[in-house]
Order: C-alpha cells, then structure tokens, then sequence
C-alpha cells in the first residue's frame, strides 16, 4: 500500500514538474522569440485600445521606416516632452499632414494619433526625429498581466525562490532515501 502511494505521489509530481517546465518554456517563448525576431515588446496598461488591444496585453511592435505609416496604423510612441507623459503610448494614425513652414520642422510628415477607445484625438501632433518608428504586428491579450507582476520584488523571489525550494527539498529527501536504502543494502551484507 505504501509503494502504491509512493508510486502516486511520485506519478503527482512528476506531473506537476512536466507541467510547471512546459509553462516556463512558453513565458520564456513569449519573452524571448519577439527580440530574436526583432520586434519590441510593450505592456498595455490602460483600455484606450480596446477592444482592439485590451489593457494588459503584450504588443509586439517591428520597426519600420517613417514612410511606411498610413492612416489606420497601431504604433508605439513617446509623446512630445512637454506633455510630460514618459510611458510609451500606443495608439492609431488617424491622420498625416505635413507641417507647416513656420512650424518646428517645416516640410516633415506629421501624424495625429487617438485611441480606439478614446473620444477625442491626441492632443499632440509627432513628427518622428528618426527615420524608423514602431508598428504594431501582433498582440497577445492579457499576457501582460505576467510581466507586470514580475515588475514587483516579491512576484520574482516567489517565482524563483519558491521551485528552488522544492528543487532543494526533492533533491535532499531523494539523497536521504537513497542513503538509507545503501545503509540496509550495507546491513543485509554484513555477516550476523
């Protein structure tokens, strides 16, 4: 009866040991592909995406070249300084112009931006300083929720800490049984 259980509970944690690995390797995936593919990973915090991008999802964003954008794209941005906002907001092109001769940047492609759920377009108009900004290519709803919670201290030392405890526990209780079982082998051979 006990083999049967031992045999169970060994059964249970192999399961749970399978299962935990498997979805270690697809946060490592979900973390890992999109730079090797080159793309730049942003958490959404907030619904002025949705239901297009809903707010704790991961997007995926491919540099592109400036000349690219179109009215309807999903980018990825850092809003003008004095608006004092240092999160990057992802939002759509909802308009491109060119800007005036008196402006800052007379002659260059100007975008105006909102989000999908917003009323109201962006109060800025971008012109992008570089030649290559940020697209959208995919997002993954809600997986952003994981990577905010592994922003907090206490998320990453139980993520880690915690499977390096069992680690440690499985390894020490199978160093004792297999110590014991080489201490009764030891028994068994030696003469009475």
């Amino acid at each position: 009866m006990s083999k049967r259980r031992r045999t169970r509970g060994q059964r249970l944690v192999n399961v749970l040991t399978t299962a935990a690995f498997v979805i270690a390797l697809v946060i490592l995936g979900l973390m890992l592909v999109p730079g090797l593919l080159g793309w730049q990973r942003y958490v959404i915090v907030s619904g002025s995406m949705e239901p297009a991008i809903p707010k704790g999802s991961v997007v995926y964003d491919e540099v592109v070249p400036v000349s690219d954008l179109e009215v309807g794209d999903v980018i990825t941005f850092a809003p003008p300084p004095e608006f004092h906002i240092t999160e990057p907001v992802t939002h759509r092109i909802i308009e491109t112009g060119i800007a005036p001769p008196n402006s800052d940047h007379p002659g260059a492609r100007t975008f105006r931006t909102q989000g999908d759920a917003n009323d109201a377009p962006d109060a800025w108009t971008l012109v992008f300083d570089h030649d290559e900004q940020t697209r959208v290519v995919h997002h993954l709803p809600y997986v952003g929720y994981i990577y905010m919670a592994l922003d907090h201290r206490w998320v990453q030392l139980l993520v880690v800490g915690v499977p390096a405890l069992v680690i440690v526990i499985v390894l020490l209780v199978s160093l004792w049984r297999l110590a014991g079982e080489a201490v009764r082998e030891e028994r068994a051979r030696a003469p009475a």
